[in-house]
């Protein structure tokens, strides 16, 4: 029973299905009219010699969790998961990108049922053992971090699950050597017609001064 559920309940999240010459699909929220604007907007340098500019990324993340020895050693002993979560999307100063997260999950309020109900959730978190990151199409590439957040139960019609939790930008190569900043997920959960997780994600990304 507990590895129905979690094959089933949480194949979400944060991920990559890199097929050679795929398409990106459409990722705007049903409950949404708009889609982000991903125009490059630019603000002023502040006084470290930075410059701060509007962040926005609109994509999807499937994947699922890794039970077995590697999840162990990563996360801990059960019901702590491993989770890999890889997808795809579009965001400003990106342009179309690949994303990778892994992360550890506790599922522990799925074990009796396989539901989230009021006042239950989903405790997520990352260590040393997990991973961030956006590659652009060029490969220059944007570390990101969740350092904790937490899987709710949502209203939304066609989703099942949201989470709304602190991201931060941890550096990057290329052109995105030495950035910095923050921002929030805004993401939601689906398991019909398909499991995945439809994202959109907002905040500042501060370059050096200069680029």
């Amino acid at each position: 029973m507990i590895n129905q559920i979690c094959t089933r309940i949480l194949v979400w999240g944060i991920g990559l299905l890199i097929v050679s010459g795929c398409e990106v699909p459409s990722t705007t929220f049903s409950h949404q009219n708009e889609s982000p604007s991903l125009v490059d907007s630019r603000s002023p340098g502040n006084q470290n010699g930075t410059v701060a500019k509007p962040f926005k990324a609109d994509f999807f993340t499937s994947g699922g969790i890794q039970p077995g020895p590697e999840s162990v050693a990563k996360c801990g002993l059960p019901p702590i998961f491993f989770n890999v979560q890889e997808g795809y999307g579009e965001a400003t100063h990106l342009g179309r990108f690949s994303i990778r997260i892994t992360f550890c999950v506790d599922i522990t309020d799925l074990l009796d049922d396989g539901k989230l109900t009021e006042g239950e959730s989903l405790p997520y978190f990352s260590n040393e053992n997990t991973e961030g990151f956006m590659d652009s199409a060029n490969g220059d590439r944007v570390f990101i971090t969740i350092e904790e957040g937490t899987i709710l139960p949502t209203s939304v019609p066609g989703f099942v699950f949201e989470f709304k939790d602190p991201f931060e930008f941890t550096g990057g190569t290329g052109r995105f050597e030495g950035v910095s900043g923050m921002g929030t997920t805004n993401s939601l959960v689906m398991l019909e017609p398909e499991e995945r997780t439809d994202h959109m994600w907002s905040g500042s990304l501060t370059f050096p001064k200069g680029r």
